[in-house]
């Protein structure tokens, strides 16, 4: 990390560098240089603060050099956020924990809009108590947003979750965090938690129990957002809390690779929203109470073993996807991802029904392929409410189930390019209520499926509106060809239009 110096540093003078505007012997030039006004030296010193708050910080401290002025403005940033990237070596850290030291001393703002510290962090460092210094910071200027975002390979590999930082009990009883961030630490609560102001908390890399996360919500009456991410140890997310809106549930943490089979259960009647993204690993999904749900998210897969039954891993997928679906079925905005789509496809060409949904937009995240293909006209003929159809593909999502894979390439036994083609079946939302097709960030480098799709889109859908081709990739330059394919396909809705966006 490249730390700011403060006026106390003599090294300042030899190794901080400005740019200045070039001299000549001119006169005129000089004169003019002299009566030119200095827009910025007249600007208030809150709205120049509000200007540094867009700097890192170590660029900002510097600052102190340019005038006599600018010596403690940025004393006053109301955010504090230090990172550290050259952190493979112990000095490197303490260079930063000493830079972060310094800057606090410095800082005589009342109050802090944010604090965070990122950087790679040893149990057995010497940094842990300024850690915890920190925090009483932190906690004394009382900061509404605080990020602890600690890093170790070591401790990820060798799974000693034990050696992670400890919350301080202090930080457990403060009713200014309006957000909380953490990662690598550990949440031990050993009294009550009072967070009485705390909106949105977001928690990764944790082991956690059903009774600490019983202790934060009700400790957090106005929660309104709740994350989790490589989370371990949670098997019942119940709550009651009225004020609870979106749960996001990222990946499963199993640190310990013992296969953990568990339920995890979801119940939250006054949750909005629903995200379960990443690797769940072999946790068994369920829903109870989502009565209140308008947005659901199932862009997630469950891991395999490299040697198991596929028919007995499909039975097992197959079970925990239609229960989701099941308890989706008043959900009117459904986003699905690779591993869904694969599922289905098998219960499609093993002719299996699907449960009903009236979800009125379908957002699919996935690349459209061989293998998802019979998924996706299974949950054509399943959502017969469907209006508005987007297929997507997440950059850092694609989730593709090897095992499935293999198994789904056997079943397909169809040409791709002439899947829509052979479909014989009416699908009542295609006829009735399909009014908005939009393919965004998706691959169109082979795009003979997707062109497929197209066409069967806009030569079935009798009240469709408008296809948006939308944020193509970089993998494609659109050439004329592209658009006229694209605009040459029949439609039978006379009021449909093929849009193109960049």
């Amino acid at each position: 990390m490249s730390t700011g110096h403060f006026p106390d540093d003599p090294s300042w003078k030899r190794r901080l560098t400005f740019r200045r505007s070039q001299t000549t012997v001119d006169s005129r030039t000089t004169v003019e240089s002299q009566t030119t006004v200095d827009r910025i030296s007249e600007l208030p010193d809150s709205l120049l603060v509000h200007i540094l708050s867009f700097l890192p910080i170590e660029d900002a401290v510097p600052t102190h050099v340019l005038s006599k002025r600018w010596q403690y403005l940025w004393t006053y940033l109301p955010s504090l956020v230090f990172r550290c990237y050259n952190n493979y070596y112990e000095g490197e850290v303490e260079e930063f924990a000493d830079f972060v030291d310094k800057t606090l001393i410095h800082c005589n703002c009342s109050k802090i809009k944010k604090f965070g510290v990122e950087f790679t962090h040893h149990s057995d460092s010497l940094i842990t108590p300024k850690i915890s210094l920190w925090t009483r910071f932190a906690a004394g200027k009382r900061t509404e947003v605080l990020h602890l975002d600690f890093h170790d390979k070591v401790l990820l590999e060798e799974n000693t979750f034990e050696d992670c930082y400890e919350l301080p009990q202090h930080l457990y009883s403060n009713s200014s965090f309006q957000e909380l961030y953490f990662s690598l630490c550990k949440l031990t609560p050993k009294g009550g938690v009072d967070w009485n102001s705390l909106k949105k908390l977001s928690i990764g890399y944790v082991i956690l129990s059903d009774e600490v996360i019983q202790k934060i919500l009700v400790g957090s009456p106005v929660l309104e957002i709740l994350e989790l991410y490589e989370f371990h140890g949670v098997s019942h997310l119940h709550f009651g809390n009225t004020s609870l809106k979106k749960l996001i549930l990222r990946g499963y943490w199993d640190y310990n690779e013992n296969r953990d089979e568990s339920e995890l259960e979801i119940s939250a009647p006054n949750l909005q929203s629903l995200e379960m993204l990443g690797c769940l690993e072999r946790k068994n999904c369920r829903l109870l109470d989502v009565s209140s749900l308008v947005d659901a998210t199932l862009n997630f897969d469950l891991g395999h073993e490299e040697e198991v039954d596929v028919w007995e891993e499909y039975a097992r997928d197959r079970n925990i996807l239609r229960r989701l679906l099941e308890s989706l079925a008043h959900v009117k905005n459904i986003t699905l991802g690779t591993w869904a789509l694969q599922v289905l496809s098998i219960v499609e060409a093993k002719g299996s029904p699907s449960p009903l949904v009236k979800c009125m937009c379908l957002t699919l995240d996935a690349g459209i392929s061989k293998t998802v293909l019979p998924g996706i006209a299974n949950l054509l003929g399943s959502s017969p409410n469907l209006e508005t159809l987007v297929i997507t593909l997440s950059p850092s999502i694609s989730y593709y189930d090897e095992l499935f894979e293999e198994t789904l390439t056997d079943l397909c036994d169809f040409d791709e390019k002439l899947y829509w083609t052979s479909q014989k079946r009416t699908f009542e939302c295609l006829m009735l209520h399909l009014r908005e097709v939009k393919f965004a960030g998706i691959r169109w480098l082979y795009r003979d499926l997707n062109f497929a799709f197209v066409k069967f889109l806009l030569e079935k859908a009798r009240v469709l509106q408008k296809l948006v081709i939308d944020a193509l990739r970089d993998d494609v330059k659109p050439t004329t060809e592209f658009f006229q394919t694209l605009l040459s396909f029949p439609r039978s809705s006379p009021n449909a239009v093929v849009m193109f966006y960049e």
